[in-house]
């Protein structure tokens, strides 16, 4: 009798350790794709960085794409800028309008990743979680957008695209 009540005890711990800890990543995982919730630099594990290059040549038009690491400089400064942007400058939206011709991966820890990506107009931000839980808004935020327009200086035959289509 005493080994019955001992055993319904364990799984009774166990599976009530279990529901906490379920708890828990769900509300870890939904505090992070929160739009309002800040970037850590400090969680930032890898910086990645492409942008699409527009050339012409050999009679024709080429697009390729050139990847960078982001330094631990250009990673803090654009995080600050990501969270000093008041809730009224970001836009919830459902997905991407146009063509990207710049992105930034921030790869977090704990499995999680924030994607900025740049059409040359408008400035996405998509916070996705761990179990693929994600949100995505636009930012409006001059110096990030002019340090995006800064990088694709000269990649749209050999000026600006953003700039060109305006």
């Amino acid at each position: 009798m005493n080994n019955t009540c001992n055993i319904k005890r364990f799984w009774l711990v166990m599976g009530t350790v279990a529901a906490a800890l379920a708890l828990y990543f769900s509300f870890m995982n939904n505090r992070f794709v929160n739009i309002d919730t800040p970037l850590s630099s400090a969680e930032v594990v890898r910086a990645d960085t492409s942008k699409t290059i527009y050339t012409k040549g050999g009679g024709g038009a080429y697009i390729r794409f050139e990847d960078a690491i982001l330094n631990e400089e250009e990673v803090n400064k654009v995080v600050d800028w990501v969270n000093e942007a008041p809730a009224s400058a970001k836009t919830a939206v459902d997905h991407i309008e146009g063509s990207i011709h710049m992105g930034i991966a921030l790869r977090m820890k704990h499995n999680t990743q924030v994607m900025i990506q740049y059409n040359g107009k408008q400035i996405y931000v998509t916070k996705i979680g761990r179990f693929s839980k994600n949100s995505r808004y636009s930012l409006q935020h001059q110096a990030l957008e002019n340090y995006l327009d800064q990088e694709l200086e000269g990649t749209y035959y050999g000026g600006n695209l953003a700039k060109e289509e305006q």
